[in-house]
């Protein structure tokens, strides 16, 4: 009865520990490098994701509106936005496999993230299979393997602002050398 919810929270726990002791690629190091996409967003923006936001980390969150649990991640989504993007970080929410209206849940819910429609292909390139689906980019363009898949809304937030606030403290300390 306990079992299933120990072992959820386990395995969680596990995967935030082992982002914790695994250290960051340093320049010059071997990583997964980003594809690179151009979308136009719903504001009528041409962005391409490589000149948009080199230099800077990436949240990348792939959603539809007719999944539930997409739903249940957005209002995280949003509050790490707003958190973070005052700081340079870019956000994108790439809709995908959409059969409903993204625009009016983006409208009626209130959310200011950048949003982008039929990225089915983008999807695709980064070998997404199922919604939600996060993605985080460093400073140089590559994948950072947070392990965020399948965990609730608050703790995949938890793990993208840790990581977010790291990189960011990372940049500050580098550039006072």
């Amino acid at each position: 009865m306990f079992i299933r919810p120990l072992l959820v929270f386990g395995a969680l726990l596990l995967t935030i520990v082992g982002l914790l002791l695994t250290p960051h690629a340093e320049a010059g190091e071997s990583r997964v490098q980003a594809p690179d996409w151009t979308l136009e967003e719903v504001g009528g923006a041409t962005v391409s994701l490589h000149r948009d936001a080199r230099g800077v980390p990436a949240v990348l969150f792939f959603w539809a509106s007719w999944c539930p649990h997409c739903g249940a991640a957005l209002p995280a989504m949003e509050s790490l936005y707003r958190e973070f993007a005052p700081r340079g970080v870019r956000f994108y929410a790439l809709n995908i496999w959409e059969d409903g209206d993204a625009l009016g849940y983006f409208r009626a819910h209130g959310y200011r993230l950048p949003l982008f429609l039929t990225a089915d292909l983008v999807a695709e390139d980064y070998g997404i299979e199922g919604t939600p689906g996060v993605v985080v980019i460093d400073r140089q363009m590559g994948i950072q393997e947070l392990h965020v898949d399948g965990a609730a809304p608050r703790e995949m937030a938890g793990v993208v602002r840790q990581y977010l606030r790291a990189e960011l403290n990372r940049n500050i300390v580098t550039q006072q050398r």
